[in-house]
């Protein structure tokens, strides 16, 4: 396997901080977690998951920065990870900048947003933990194109980040060998579902505007849609200032 230079690659734009302890308890409770803390659930799930070059199903290349300076996420297992690592960076870098720059909202709405972010937090340094040397770096992002002086345009992207990520997830999960993974994964989307109604219902009630749980998100037969990392990936490009490359990402089933 090739060895990743990731791990020495260092972001130089903006941080997201790291996620408090209390923070961490209140997503672990959403999950149904309630007798571990977030550190030892993190570093459970982190020895739990072989990711070593004879680990297995898990025997995939790591992220790695190419020639032209693009960053790819790596293959097989790994791969899939440091897509949903990079999609909950994204996430996470969004609500912190949204809770302290949207303007007019109420108090109930920046609890919204702050409540939201808690879990993208936990997402994120889940993904950094089981990863290791094997992910991508910190991720710089560019959100001049939100109008953060307009609730409604904050919580139409977010809305767009959230449903954009539940169907990833539910595209990713058909590639990804390691049942563990695809258990953990399961439990995010449920969350992530979750943050895509509650931001449609924030986005929609306006006069003359009709709410809908779903908000174009399921097909025909009520179920969420899905979508590929070559679907996703130009959504969340737009936000992100490195390029990111998905071409070693699995195409076929597990």
């Amino acid at each position: 396997m090739e060895k990743s230079t990731i791990s020495e690659t260092k972001a130089k734009g903006p941080t997201v901080p790291s996620i408090p302890s209390a923070e961490r308890r209140l997503f672990l409770r959403h999950l149904g977690i309630f007798a571990a803390s977030t550190t030892s659930f993190l570093m459970a799930c982190s020895k739990s998951l072989d990711l070593s070059p004879t680990g297995g199903s898990m025997a995939h290349s790591g992220a790695r920065v190419n020639a032209d300076g693009s960053i790819d996420l790596g293959a097989g297992d790994i791969g899939i990870l440091n897509y949903a690592y990079a999609l909950e960076q994204l996430e996470t870098a969004f609500y912190t900048v949204a809770q302290e720059k949207t303007a007019g909202l109420t108090f109930n709405e920046l609890q919204i947003l702050q409540e939201i972010r808690e879990h993208e937090l936990v997402h994120r340094e889940f993904f950094r933990a089981v990863l290791g040397a094997n992910a991508i770096p910190d991720l710089d992002f560019d959100f001049s194109t939100v109008n953060f002086n307009d609730r409604n345009n904050v919580f139409q992207v977010a809305n767009i980040l959230e449903s954009t990520g539940v169907g990833a997830y539910n595209g990713a999960a058909r590639y990804i060998k390691n049942a563990d993974i695809i258990g953990i994964a399961g439990k995010i989307v449920s969350v992530e579902a979750r943050h895509a109604s509650v931001t449609g219902h924030m986005y929609l009630p306006l006069p003359g505007s009709t709410y809908s749980f779903g908000f174009g998100t399921t097909d025909s037969n009520g179920l969420d849609i899905v979508y590929k990392p070559s679907e996703v990936l130009p959504v969340a490009q737009g936000f992100i200032k490195q390029k990111l490359s998905g071409a070693n990402l699995p195409t076929t089933n597990a």
